[in-house]
C-alpha cells in the first residue's frame, strides 16, 4: 500500500479492499473480509496490533490455534457487517472488529464456565473484562472518525461463538473438523485477497510513493499533492510566459525561484499511473527549458528577440502537454478522484 500511495490515501485504500458499499453492491463479496487486514494509516495499525497482541494470545491458549483462527475471522467478519449495515455511506476497515470479538469470547467464556475458573483468572475472562469493553465502547461513540457499528459487531458475534465454541482442553487434541473449518477460512482470505489483484484499479506501484506512503501519519491524499503539484507548475509557467510576451520580467531572480520550486515539487509528485508519469516528466523538461530561460534574461537585462522565440516554443510545448494532461483526467482521472474544472 505504500507504493500505491500510502495506507491514508483513498483511492488506495479502495483498491486494496476496505468495505465500500456500493462496490459490494456490484458484486465485490471479498470485501466483507479483505478490511479485517486493511488499516488506515501506520497508528491505525499499530493500536490495533497492539490491541491484539494483549487480548490473542489470552483466547489462543484456552481455544487452540484452530479455533482462534475461526473465532478471529467470523468476528471480524460480522464486524464489517456491522459497518456495512448501519455506515453505508463510509468506507472502513481495521481489525477492531475481530478484536472486540476477541474481548466478547472471554466475556462469554468467562460466564460460561465461571464456577470451575481459578479465581487467579477471573480479572481476565468474563466480568473482568467489561471494564475494558465498556470503556473503549465510549471512546467509539465520542470519538466521530471511530466506526463502533463493527466494534459492536464483533462484540456480539464473539459472544455468540463463545456460547456454542467449546474451549479446547489442555492436552487435547485439535477437532479435526474444527482443523477443517481453519484450512477453509484461510483459503478464503487467499481467494479474497487474490480477487483484490485481479481487480486491482489503483495507483500505479511505484518506489516514488514508498517514502510517503511508510511516513504517512493520519490520512492525507497522494491525488491531492499530485494536483497541488500540477497546479503550481502550471500557474507559473504561464505568469513567466506572460511576463515574457510582455517584453519584460519585473523580478527575473523572483520567478527563476518560483519555477525551481515548482519543477522540485513536480519531482516530489506521487506517481499515480504510467501515463501521468510521462506527462509530469515532460511538464519538467518544459520546466526546467523555461527556467534556463529566464536566467538567460536575468542576465542579458532585456528580452531579446532570440528568448522570445525559445517562450513561444516552450508555450507552444507546453499547451500541447496540457492538453494530454486534461485528455489523462477525463479518461483516467474519476479512478484517482480528479476531475477537471471546465469553466477554465
Amino acid at each position: 500500500m505504500a507504493f500505491a500511495g500510502g495506507s491514508g490515501n483513498e483511492p488506495t485504500l479502495m483498491a486494496f479492499g476496505v468495505k465500500s458499499n456500493p462496490e459490494i453492491a456490484q458484486g465485490q463479496w471479498w470485501r466483507f473480509v479483505t478490511p479485517i487486514f486493511i488499516h488506515i494509516g501506520l497508528l491505525h495499525l499499530f493500536f490495533n496490533s497492539y490491541a491484539l497482541w494483549i487480548v490473542g494470545p489470552q483466547v489462543e491458549k484456552l481455544y487452540g490455534g484452530a479455533r482462534f483462527v475461526i473465532l478471529y475471522l467470523l468476528t471480524g467478519i460480522a464486524g464489517v457487517y456491522g459497518s456495512y449495515a448501519y455506515h453505508p455511506y463510509t468506507i472502513s476497515a481495521g481489525a477492531s472488529g475481530a478484536i472486540f470479538g476477541l474481548f466478547g469470547v472471554l466475556l462469554v467464556f468467562g460466564l460460561r464456565y465461571r464456577s470451575s475458573i481459578p479465581d487467579v483468572f477471573k480479572r481476565a475472562v468474563g466480568t473482568g473484562v467489561l471494564p475494558v469493553i465498556i470503556i473503549n465502547l465510549i471512546i467509539g461513540f465520542t470519538i466521530p472518525a471511530i466506526d463502533n457499528s463493527a466494534h459492536i459487531g464483533g462484540l456480539l458475534a464473539g459472544g455468540l461463538l463463545a456460547a456454542v465454541v467449546p474451549f479446547q482442553k489442555p492436552g487435547e487434541e485439535t477437532n479435526a473438523g474444527f482443523r477443517s473449518i481453519q484450512i477453509a477460512l484461510l483459503a478464503m482470505v487467499a481467494v479474497c485477497f487474490y480477487e483484490v489483484g485481479v481487480h486491482y484499479d489503483g495507483p500505479r506501484l511505484s518506489a516514488r510513493n514508498l517514502v510517503r506512503g511508510v511516513v504517512q501519519i493520519g490520512t492525507g491524499s497522494s491525488t491531492g499533492e499530485f494536483i497541488d503539484a500540477i497546479n503550481s507548475a502550471q500557474k507559473t509557467f504561464e505568469a513567466s510566459s506572460r511576463q515574457i510576451e510582455a517584453g519584460r520580467i519585473a523580478d527575473p531572480k523572483s520567478t527563476a525561484a518560483e519555477i525551481s520550486k515548482s519543477i522540485d515539487q513536480l519531482r516530489k509528485a506521487p506517481s499515480l499511473a504510467a501515463r501521468s508519469d510521462k506527462l509530469v516528466a515532460d511538464l519538467i523538461q518544459v520546466m526546467q527549458d523555461q527556467y534556463d530561460l529566464v536566467q538567460d534574461i536575468q542576465r542579458s537585462g532585456i528580452v531579446t528577440f532570440a528568448q522570445s522565440r525559445r517562450s513561444k516554443e516552450n508555450s507552444a510545448r507546453y499547451e500541447t502537454i496540457n492538453d494530454a494532461f486534461s485528455s489523462w483526467v477525463d479518461s483516467e482521472g474519476p479512478k484517482y478522484g480528479i476531475q477537471r474544472d471546465r469553466e477554465h
